[in-house]
């Protein structure tokens, strides 16, 4: 029973260091430069100074009850918030180091001034709404 219990205890601790580095590197992302990215997203992104992006997959639980309320604020502001399907976008997703969904991406002239995984910060949400 203690073999049990201390394999359970394992795998738990095991899934929280990896929600912790996921955090963590989400994190270290905030004030680098946004990377070269393909042509058509290039085009997407280029002249406006701020931009959000909301990265989603379609078998993620949470994402079922964001992914509805960010394509409004995408219909909405077409041009500087997306809503990107990371298996549709995976270059995409790679080339911003999104590691999970949801997470969302906050650029402001070049540069990646948020990076939120998980539920995204209401402040942010206002700025968009």
């Amino acid at each position: 029973m203690t073999y049990l219990l201390a394999i359970v205890a394992g795998i738990v601790g095991l899934m929280v260091l990896m929600q912790l580095s996921i955090r963590l590197k989400a994190r270290a992302q905030r004030g680098k430069p946004m990377p070269e990215l393909s042509d058509g997203w290039a085009k997407r992104l280029g002249g406006r100074s701020s931009h959000l992006l909301y990265f989603f997959s379609p078998g993620c639980a949470a994402c079922r009850s964001l992914t509805p309320r960010f394509q409004e604020i995408s219909r909405r502001q077409p041009k500087s918030v997306f809503v990107v399907n990371v298996a549709e976008e995976l270059s995409l997703a790679r080339a911003l180091n999104v590691m999970a969904t949801p997470s969302t991406v906050e650029i402001a002239d070049g540069i990646i001034v948020g990076f939120h995984v998980g539920l995204p910060p209401a402040e942010m949400m206002a700025r968009y709404a």
